[in-house]
């Protein structure tokens, strides 16, 4: 597994290379596209404007550094980095490349419809340790997106692509079959949350996975310092740092959140807030 300072310098490698042709890395998950982003500014200031995240279509959180050469690049200012997810911007670079299928054709990233039998039902746990269990690198993996019960579109890097497509045909104990299909720069991935209202003392980070985790206050606390959550894809060991509305916090073994809104308070003072959860 490579390390972030390798990723780091791949990535750097890549823009460098990019001066004529389009340079794109693996799959990067939103911890490294943060630092990859964070580091290679510092390098290269205005530079990183020739870098685009993209992970096969809209709403993906895993996605390849795309540097495009500089006379690739649009006509119209795009905007400006918001990591680590970078909603904006990737739209934009979608809507480019609806219109510019030869720079899309540049970027070696394929879905590839994976589906079941319709006899099992599968979880997202189940198409992942799937791909996996074939000695697959998890760099050439992208997001996985559940679309039923028996299906799943998987983005992979292209010189994986054949190879899923012949060694993929189980998951667990039902048969499967894996089909590419065409890249479609609109697509955007569907997501599935479960609401979760909570209370809480205050905003602390210790406090918030005390109450969505259902653990002790002590407990959470041991899991915080122990560097089992993560705030906005990056580990977080703060027991007393502040989460926001907007936030993104996952918690290992338990799952994946957004913070919501403060709904008021209850009688005692605590504060109401309705959370998501990632299913």
């Amino acid at each position: 597994m490579k390390n972030q300072s390798d990723v780091v310098s791949r990535a750097y490698e890549l823009w460098r290379a990019s001066e004529y042709r389009c340079a794109v890395t693996d799959f990067l998950s939103p911890g490294e596209k943060l630092e990859v982003y964070t580091e290679l500014s510092a390098r290269i200031g205005n530079g990183m404007q020739r870098c685009f995240f993209w992970g096969g279509c809209r709403g993906t959180e895993r996605g390849a550094a795309v540097f495009l050469p500089e006379w690739c690049m649009p006509e119209e200012d795009p905007p400006r980095h918001a990591m680590p997810l970078d909603t904006e911007r990737t739209a934009f670079f979608a809507g480019y490349l609806g219109e510019h299928p030869e720079v899309l054709e540049e970027i070696p990233i394929v879905p590839l419809s994976v589906r079941g039998s319709g006899f099992r039902s599968l979880s997202h746990r189940d198409f992942m340790g799937g791909i996996l269990s074939l000695g697959v690198d998890r760099a050439v993996i992208g997001d996985i997106a559940v679309l039923s019960e028996s299906e799943a579109l998987v983005f992979a890097a292209e010189r994986i692509a054949p190879f899923l497509e012949s060694e993929l045909t189980r998951i667990g104990r039902d048969a499967v079959t894996c089909t590419r299909l065409e890249p479609d720069p609109s697509f955007e991935i569907p997501r599935r949350f479960e609401e979760i209202p909570v209370t809480v003392a205050s905003l602390r980070l210790d406090g918030v996975v005390k109450a969505l985790t259902g653990q002790s206050r002590e407990d959470a606390a041991a899991m915080v310092r122990q560097g089992l959550a993560e705030l906005n894809y990056r580990e977080c060991a703060e027991v007393a740092k502040e989460v926001a509305e907007g936030d993104v916090l996952s918690v290992r073994g338990f799952g994946k959140f957004i913070i919501g809104e403060t709904a008021g308070s209850t009688r005692s003072g605590r504060l109401r807030v309705v959370c998501r959860k990632y299913l």
